[in-house]
C-alpha cells in the first residue's frame, strides 16, 4: 500500500471527535470547578424555590379555610374576594413549582452525565432551561431572576471553556428539542400537582348550593 494512502486510511480509521471526547472520563480540573459551581447554584436555587413554594402552600391553605368559613357564614362577597386572591396565588404557585421541577431536571441532566462528551452535550439544553425559568420567575421573584441570571452567566462561561478544550462547536450546539421536552414535563407536573393538592374553592361553593 502506498505511504500516502496508508496514512489517509489510518486517519479515516480514527474514531469520530465525539467518541474521542467521551474517552475522557472527567473534565480537566478548571472545568470540574465550573461544573461544581453551576451544580451548587442550581441546588441552592431549587432549595430556595422549595422554601418559597412551602410558604405559598401554607398561605394557600389559610386562604382556602377562610373562604370555606366565609361561605358557611353566607358572606359571599368576602368569599368571592378571597377566592380571587387564592386564584392569583395559585398562578404564582404553579410558576414556582414549574421552575423548581425544571431546574431539578436540569440538575439531573448534568449530574447523570458521567463522561466529558455527555457533560458537554448536556450544557446547552440546561442553559436554555435556566434562561426560560428565569424569564418565568423574574417578574414576581426578582431575587430568583438575579440568581438565575448569574447561573446562566456561569453556564455560558463553562460552555465556552468546554468549547476551547474540545475545539468542536458542534458538540455544544443547543438542543431546543431536549430543553422543550423537559420544560413541558415540568409544566405538566406543576399543573397536575397543584390541582391534586388542595380542593378548589369553587368546589366547596358548589357543594353549599346543592
Amino acid at each position: 500500500m502506498p505511504e500516502d494512502l496508508s496514512k489517509r486510511w489510518q486517519a479515516e480509521d480514527k474514531p469520530p471527535v465525539s467518541e474521542r471526547i467521551r474517552e475522557q472520563v472527567v473534565p480537566p480540573e478548571p472545568l470540574r470547578g465550573r461544573l461544581e459551581l453551576a451544580k451548587r447554584k442550581l441546588t441552592e436555587e431549587i432549595q430556595s424555590l422549595d422554601r418559597i413554594n412551602n410558604r405559598m402552600s401554607d398561605k394557600d391553605k389559610n386562604l382556602y379555610h377562610q373562604i370555606v368559613k366565609a361561605y358557611e357564614d353566607h358572606d359571599n362577597q368576602k368569599a368571592s374576594m378571597l377566592a380571587g386572591e387564592l386564584a392569583e396565588l395559585r398562578k404564582l404557585e404553579s410558576k414556582t413549582q414549574y421552575g423548581k421541577y425544571a431546574l431539578e431536571r436540569a440538575f439531573a441532566r448534568i449530574d447523570m452525565a458521567k463522561d466529558f462528551g455527555d457533560i458537554a452535550a448536556a450544557l446547552a439544553p440546561v442553559n436554555q432551561i435556566v434562561r426560560n425559568v428565569r424569564g418565568t420567575l423574574n417578574e414576581f421573584l426578582p431575587a430568583s431572576g438575579n440568581t438565575l441570571n448569574e447561573l446562566s452567566n456561569v453556564m455560558n462561561e463553562t460552555m465556552i471553556s468546554f468549547n476551547n478544550v474540545l475545539g468542536d462547536t458542534s458538540v455544544l450546539s443547543p438542543s431546543s428539542e431536549d430543553a422543550d421536552k423537559i420544560l413541558k414535563e415540568a409544566a405538566t407536573i406543576a399543573e397536575t400537582r397543584l390541582k391534586d393538592k388542595i380542593p378548589q374553592a369553587e368546589d366547596y361553593q358548589s357543594g353549599l348550593r346543592e
